[in-house]
């Protein structure tokens, strides 16, 4: 099983309507993805996460248009639905502890 699930646009709608997820747009060519990307497989494998929070990716230069839909206009963009609903979204890299308290606040 995947730590975080690569989505495209076409599956976006079905896998992030239930529940707390993490969607992380990001593009292959940037770094800060990288590093992003190394933050959230250390999250989606912290057990306070993991069976809470579907972790998920979309590379917008594979599949731009639900990133043009949702105006991501840089990478990564970290977004989090609950339900189905955006409750919150951050722009750029961030540390662990950013990104586990912008979890907790929608446990």
């Amino acid at each position: 099983m995947e730590l975080i699930k690569p989505i495209q646009d076409i599956t976006y709608e079905q896998e992030t309507q239930n529940g707390l997820v993490l969607i992380d747009f990001r593009s292959d060519w940037c770094p800060p993805c990288t590093a992003v990307d190394r933050v959230l497989v250390h999250l989606a494998s912290d057990t306070r996460f993991a069976l809470q929070v579907k972790f998920t990716s979309l590379t917008v230069n594979r599949q731009p248009l639900i990133a043009r839909a949702l105006g991501v206009q840089s990478t990564p963009t970290v977004i989090l639905k609950k339900n189905g609903q955006i409750v919150d979204a951050v722009i750029g890299a961030r540390s662990l502890t950013e990104f586990e308290t912008l979890i907790i606040k929608h446990l």
